[in-house]
């Protein structure tokens, strides 16, 4: 019972971990001086640029 317990405990401790991860990589690429890392980019706007 006690190792079932414990392995859910890292189980949600590890997707913890890795939400947390992706939350700053997002929040990196928005906050990125460039606006070329953007996720979704117009189309109008793409062909602007070159």
């Amino acid at each position: 019972m006690f190792k079932t317990i414990r392995r859910l405990i890292g189980i949600v401790t590890i997707l913890v971990v890795v939400l947390g991860a992706l939350k700053s990589v997002f929040a990196w690429l928005s906050n990125s001086s460039s606006g070329n890392h953007e996720l979704f980019v117009d189309e109008e706007e793409s062909e602007r640029q070159f």
